[in-house]
């Protein structure tokens, strides 16, 4: 074999490795981009899943909230009215009430 048949010989085999190189680094490329984008598709389902699930204990925390301070409305309000004065209160201001009214009357 002639020495410029082996040069030829050997920089077709380097340029042949050099091209499956380079597929192979293409290929790797592209899985990390696919990788990539993948990750930021699972990530941003997390981040919409994890918004959802706050959203979620946000109402459940309202609800709660209205219920309890509801509860805590009805217990006041049952005090005052289990309390003398404030039926007093109705009593004699919707007696003057209605009087002011006849008052109000006679007088026109």
């Amino acid at each position: 074999m002639e020495p410029q048949d082996e040069v030829r010989r050997v920089y077709e085999e380097t340029q042949a490795r050099m091209a499956e190189l380079y597929r192979e680094y293409e290929q790797i490329k592209a899985t990390q981009a696919r990788l990539k984008e993948h990750n930021q598709v699972a990530l941003d389902q997390e981040r919409d899943r994890l918004q959802q699930e706050l959203r979620q204990l946000e109402a459940e925390f309202g609800l709660t909230l209205l219920f309890h301070l509801g509860e805590a409305a009805r217990e006041c309000w049952q005090e005052v009215l289990d309390q003398e004065n404030f039926w007093q209160f109705v009593r004699f201001g919707g007696l003057g009430f209605i009087l002011g009214l006849v008052v109000k009357s006679l007088m026109s």
